[in-house]
């Protein structure tokens, strides 16, 4: 049976799981469009705009974003989808408020939930992907590479590139950074769960059979 052109999917996953990765791979199987609210959040940056300002300066506070800002920046922009496509949601609901508050946000827009796919990865993979990453910095620009991507590792050769590891990606913060994802997750899993939208796909595999694995799944 074909799915539904309307689907509606939340995309889970701790630090290193590839989500954007994933959503843009189902986007090439099922007809939805991609709503990550990072992006969004530095789009209404660049902008200039009140609301843009607003967000700024919380992050240059070291705060988090308000849910009120959060959900404001959604709405303006699910009002710009085409109503006839559905849409992966990477980075939201981050909360359970916002969790409960979904279902609202979506009825806006006449949609709802469909289901909430977690990508399920082992701590240990988790730590290798992040901490193996680096950024290779030279005079054309500066991109990410991996320590186990050797094409990676030649193509900052050839730009004559210096490698250099991002705070965040040192082992012991990584560490840090998915036990505050599990800790600040679980309430927003077993929320889902028992509502039976919770979707778990093992997610240590290229992203393409992760993709594949969803949509057989829905």
């Amino acid at each position: 049976m074909a799915l539904s052109p309307t689907v509606q999917l939340v995309l889970m996953g701790p630090p290193g799981a590839g989500k954007s990765t994933v959503a843009h791979a189902l986007a090439d199987r099922i007809p939805v469009s991609v709503v990550s609210t990072g992006v969004l959040l530095r789009a209404e940056i660049a902008t200039g705009s009140h609301l843009g300002r607003e967000i700024a300066s919380a992050i240059d506070h070291g705060n988090y974003v308000s849910d009120a800002l959060i959900n404001q920046v959604l709405i303006q922009h699910l009002a710009q989808l085409p109503p006839t496509k559905g849409l992966i949601l990477d980075g939201y609901p981050r909360t359970l408020l916002q969790a409960q508050y979904l279902p609202e946000l979506l009825a806006m827009h006449g949609r709802s939930l469909t289901r909430v796919v977690e990508l399920d990865v082992p701590d240990t993979e988790l730590i290798r992907r992040l901490s193996g990453r680096r950024m290779c910095v030279s005079a054309d620009g500066t991109f990410p590479v991996h320590v186990d991507d050797p094409a990676s590792l030649a193509e900052c050769a050839a730009h004559d590139g210096t490698l250099h590891t991002r705070p965040d990606d040192e082992a012991d913060v990584v560490r840090h950074r998915i036990g505050l994802y599990d800790a600040a997750t679980e309430p927003l899993l077993m929320f889902y769960q028992h509502q039976g939208l919770l979707l778990r796909v093992d997610g240590n595999a290229p992203a393409d059979e992760i993709a594949q694995r969803v949509v057989e799944s829905l």
